[in-house]
Parts: C-alpha cells; sequence; structure tokens
C-alpha cells in the first residue's frame, strides 16, 4: 500500500521513494512524544464510542464504520492501494467534519497539499467533507499541577506562516492545492518497479532533515578537500558537475565569500588555515583559570509532563563536568544523572561544583547549555542569580572553529567535537557504547523502564559519553592554545 506522504518523498527525490520502498529506515525520535494526542482530543472534544482505527486495518473497516459511528478516530480509507488516515472524523445530519491532529505547535501552510490529497482520496471513495480543522500544541500553554487539555490545545481554521503567524485558511488551501492524484499514483507504482532509479547529487539531499538514505547514494566520503565540503555554498554540486573537483580550485565568482569559505580555501593549498593573532586575542580576552569544561544531556517532551513546562520544553538529565585549577594540572570530573523531574536536583549539583570563578568552556552553546539554564531559571526563580552567574561565564569553545579562524583539511566541512578530537589526539568517540547524542538520549528512555542491574549499565555508558564531552573540550582547548602560539 501506498500513502498520500510518499507523494512528498517521490516529489522530493524518487530515488529516496525508491529506497524507502526496499528498506524502510527506523529513526530516533529527536522528541519524546510521551502522551497520547489522540487520547488528549478525546477529552477535549467529549467524544464517547467512537470507532477507533489501528495501524494495519482492512479499509473496509473504515467505511462500514461510517454507518455506524458518529466519530471515527485513526481510520484508515484506501482507493485501490492509496491508504489514507483520518486522524478525527464527526458526522451529524449528514455533515462530516475533519480534524486532523499535530503534535506541534505551529502546523504549516505547506500540509495543505497532504490535506488536499487526503480528502481527494475520499472523494474517490464517494465521502465528501464539509469542514477542515486543525488541533495542535499552544506554545504559550504553562502547566499547572495537572495537565489542563483545554488550554494546551487549540482548535483552528487556520494554518501558519514561515514566522510562526497565523496564515491563511485551510480550506482556501487546500482548495489552491487540489489536484489529480491517479497520475502521481502511477507514477509511484512504475517508479517501484524499476530496476534502479538514478543517484542525482543535489540540494534536497540535505535540506532540512537529511535523507535517511544518504549513505546508500553515497557511501564513499569525498575527500578533505572536496569541493563538496565547500561549506554555505550553494553552488558546490554545480560546480563539481562542471569538473571542479578541489576547493582550492573553486570559482571565486560562485562563492559566498565567508570567512569560513576562505579559510577552506587556504587550507586546502597550504594544509591548515590559522588565524594566529585573532586566536590570541580570542585566548587572552576569555580564558582565566580555573577552566571549567561543561556540557548538558537532556530529553524534549511535546507535552509538558511537569509543573512549569512549555509544549517542547526540556528536562536536563545530565550533565559532565571536567575542572582544571591550573595548565594541565589537577583535573577533576563531576557527573550528574537522574531520571523523571530531577530539575531542582540538577540545579543543586551543578551550583555545588560548578566553581564559583574562571571561566566555563561549553560547546556551541547558545542554543544549548546556555539556553537551559535561562529556562531553568525562569522555571525555578530561586535559583535565577545563581544560574545566571553561571552562563555569565560561559565561553563558546566553538568559535574559534565557527568563524573561520582555525581550519585543518580534516575537518571536511565539519567542526563538531566528535570530528576534531581524532584531530587533535588519539581519542575517539566510536570506542564508546554511546556515541552520538541521540544514542544517549535513546538510553536514556530505557533507564527508567529497566532492571536495577540494566539501570546501572545505562548509567555507565551516559556518564562515559557526556564525561567524553567534556574531556574532549579540555583536548580541544590545549591543542588552540599550543596552534595560537607556535611559531
Amino acid at each position: 500500500m501506498y500513502h498520500v506522504t510518499d507523494f512528498k518523498k517521490y516529489e522530493r527525490c524518487q530515488r529516496m521513494f525508491w529506497l524507502s520502498r526496499k528498506e524502510r529506515k527506523q529513526m530516533i525520535p529527536f522528541v519524546n512524544y510521551n502522551m497520547s494526542m489522540i487520547e488528549l482530543c478525546k477529552e477535549l472534544l467529549m467524544i464517547q464510542d467512537p470507532f477507533e482505527g489501528a495501524a494495519n486495518d482492512d479499509g473496509a473497516l473504515a467505511l462500514a464504520a461510517l454507518s455506524t459511528h458518529a466519530w471515527l478516530l485513526n481510520a484508515r480509507f484506501a482507493h485501490e492501494d492509496l491508504r489514507v488516515k483520518i486522524p478525527i472524523m464527526y458526522q451529524e445530519d449528514g455533515k462530516r467534519i475533519v480534524y486532523f491532529t499535530y503534535s506541534s505547535c505551529y502546523p504549516k501552510e505547506g500540509e495543505a497539499q497532504k490535506m488536499a490529497d487526503t480528502l481527494s482520496v475520499l472523494e474517490l471513495l464517494g465521502i465528501f467533507i464539509d469542514e477542515v480543522y486543525v488541533i495542535h500544541l499552544n506554545p504559550d500553554y504553562v502547566r499547572g499541577e495537572q495537565l489542563d487539555v483545554r488550554a494546551l490545545l487549540i482548535i483552528t481554521e487556520h494554518l501558519y506562516n514561515s514566522k510562526n503567524h497565523e496564515g491563511k485558511l485551510i480550506k482556501d488551501l487546500i482548495a489552491s492545492h487540489r489536484r489529480d492524484i491517479l497520475p502521481l499514483l502511477e507514477d509511484l507504482r512504475s517508479c517501484e518497479a524499476r530496476e534502479d532509479v538514478a543517484i542525482v547529487r543535489s540540494n534536497a539531499c540535505t535540506r532540512g532533515v537529511k535523507c535517511p538514505y544518504f549513505d546508500e547514494c553515497f557511501p564513499e566520503k569525498p575527500d578533505h578537500t572536496s569541493i563538496l565540503n565547500l561549506v554555505q555554498s550553494c553552488h558546490k554540486y554545480a560546480m563539481k558537475e562542471e569538473g571542479i573537483e578541489d576547493i582550492k580550485d573553486v570559482d571565486v565568482e560562485r562563492i559566498e565569500g565567508t570567512r569560513h569559505q576562505y579559510a577552506q580555501i587556504m587550507a586546502a593549498k597550504y594544509g591548515r588555515y590559522v588565524d594566529q593573532a585573532a586566536l590570541r586575542c580570542w585566548l587572552k580576552e576569555h580564558i582565566h583559570y580555573p577552566i571549567s569544561y561543561l556540557d548538558f544531556e537532556w530529553e524534549t517532551y511535546a507535552y509538558p509532563p511537569y509543573k512549569g513546562l512549555k509544549p517542547f520544553d526540556v528536562v536536563c538529565f545530565e550533565y559532565s563536568l571536567h575542572v582544571e585549577q591550573a595548565n594541565q594540572k589537577d583535573l577533576t570530573h563531576h557527573c550528574f544523572i537522574e531520571t523523571g523531574d530531577c530539575r531542582i536536583a540538577f540545579i543543586e549539583s551543578l551550583l555545588k561544583h560548578v566553581p564559583a570563578t574562571g571561566t566555563i568552556l561549553v560547546y556551541n552553546m547558545e542554543g544549548a547549555e546556555k539556553l537551559r539554564l535561562k529556562q531553568l531559571a525562569e522555571q525555578f526563580p530561586q535559583y535565577a542569580s545563581q544560574l545566571e552567574s553561571i552562563w555569565e561565564r560561559m565561553v563558546d569553545l566553538s568559535l574559534p572553529f565557527s568563524t573561520g579562524n582555525v581550519y585543518d583539511n580534516r575537518m571536511a566541512g565539519f567542526y563538531s567535537l566528535k570530528t576534531l578530537v581524532p584531530i587533535f589526539s588519539d581519542y575517539n568517540y566510536q570506542d564508546l557504547d554511546i556515541s552520538y547524542g541521540m544514542d544517549a538520549v535513546e538510553k536514556y528512555r530505557e533507564l527508567s523502564q529497566c532492571d536495577e542491574a540494566d539501570a546501572k549499565v545505562i548509567r555507565e555508558q551516559l556518564d562515559a559519553y557526556c564525561s567524553m564531552d567534556t574531556y574532549a573540550e579540555y583536548i580541544v582547548y590545549h591543542a588552540l592554545d599550543k596552534i595560537a602560539w607556535e611559531s
């Protein structure tokens, strides 16, 4: 069976669609969808005695339910081999209403195409819809002691634009996105039947969310100085097609001219690029002992599970802290890992162990650790001034790399800690049981549900991973310090 979401895959990349029919990819969700949207909507709309569909239902079940139930939830309908799922349908006195549900705060106008295609499938079955609404999360809702469903969820007849402002009416958007889906369905069938589909490298491969089949299409990593590694470039694929292979041979008339690109071009010519004057100034201005190396791990919840949280707020469940008292001397380590609503315990442990003076080095901190502390300060104002004293001393260790002051060809366009550590040391994240952030989150989700023996192992793995991040910061800082002063 096909689904209307397959149209979007096909239109993004025919090979992506073709591969998705051969091998389903299991992705770890970045967000913990910790409640059931349908169950919440049942309470919101006071739904009683509904028909409730299941994942592998025959389409005939939902068709039959139209004559026996006023409410249909997660109903599967199928025209030939094209299936759609209707989250919520209500019918009374010959009138039918559909509610599309979104576990997000701002369902975008781009969703209109899927809605229009879904309604087209229903119409092919002789099912016509009179009204369409969206139910989504209220971004301004703050949970109290109990969850208030009527404040948490919003019912609207609008979708949202790219600036998260209320956009056009759903009915008007659907009307403008109507199309004949039968030729598209035939395209899906024809594409799936092909023995192979040509590989085409384009911005669509990595735009937004990286294609899950990227490594299948491009298993060989490009050389370190390949034109494909040129950052912030919208013309690199065209230049590659024209035979420009190496960054040092780039067409300077077709680059954006950023400092990062300049660093890459210079490194491609000479092996490494360092703006020593800028690096020395940065070190002198920002680094003061004792140095604290800090990293957090957190879980993001779609539905606020605890008092004071909003939709998509986070709960920090772990921190790692290495403290260096003097230059490469007296390196100590502290770690915190806890489950449940551990926010106050997290704050108090952090305040206890972070030194009262000195620089706090964090990697990519603005949208991460610094933001987490500001959120905690809002939720627990009794700790606000102490938390502020921490984030005011934070310095982003990624800046020498993101600004193009330091670039090594082996970075291949990236500057994550996982990229830098093997360049500057013999350590490697791949030696750990947990080597990626989402792996850590997945393990954390297991932690509260496993027995004591398994929990002990998971805690040790989480400690090793988060500790590696802060030790990696230590490695990278001292590599920068060495680079800045070498002749």
